[in-house]
């Protein structure tokens, strides 16, 4: 490579790359995918089956974080671009965080500090800064399984105001 090479075209000053935002397709694949599947399923849940349950378990934040580990390998499928073969991996991901929030919210109204409120600030945290890294499987399972949780709460929660 010669010293012409390095020279700035036309007198500009080369470009220097600053820092990268966020593509609005890794927005939809990490934060909006699971939290769309959360808020859904949990709505869903809360309207249709929970009105039937007995004992009142799963609860409507709980099914769709087991419905989610049932479905681990299509949701590896969709939203990551790993190899297929690594679905194991992220349905660890999932089954880690997701019995842990499952355990949570088996507390009662405690399982809001923890399962509602610390776990939005920790996702808003990770979805801000976690999209910058190429992450392995089981990462972004617990990324997803976060958004899955905060949907799940919200769908549920807006699926009981409205029916009142």
């Amino acid at each position: 490579m010669d010293e012409a090479s390095l020279e700035p075209v036309h007198g500009e000053p080369p470009a220097v790359a600053g820092p990268r935002s966020a593509t609005w397709m890794e927005t939809w694949t990490n934060v909006g995918a699971p939290t769309l599947f959360g808020l859904v399923v949990g709505a869903l849940w809360q309207w249709k089956v929970q009105p039937t349950l007995a004992y009142g378990i799963p609860n409507p934040v709980q099914a769709p974080l087991l419905m989610m580990l049932l479905c681990a390998p299509l949701f590896h499928r969709l939203l990551t671009q790993h190899p297929q073969k690594l679905w194991k991996e992220y349905a660890l991901g999932v089954l880690l965080l997701g019995g842990f929030f499952s355990a949570v919210w088996m507390s009662g109204y405690g399982g809001f500090v923890c399962g509602g409120y610390l776990a939005v600030v920790v996702w808003i945290w990770v979805s801000t800064s976690w999209w910058r890294f190429h992450l392995p499987p089981f990462r972004l399972a617990i990324w997803h399984t976060f958004g899955v949780n905060i949907g799940a709460l919200g769908g549920s929660i807006m699926m009981y105001g409205l029916l009142g």
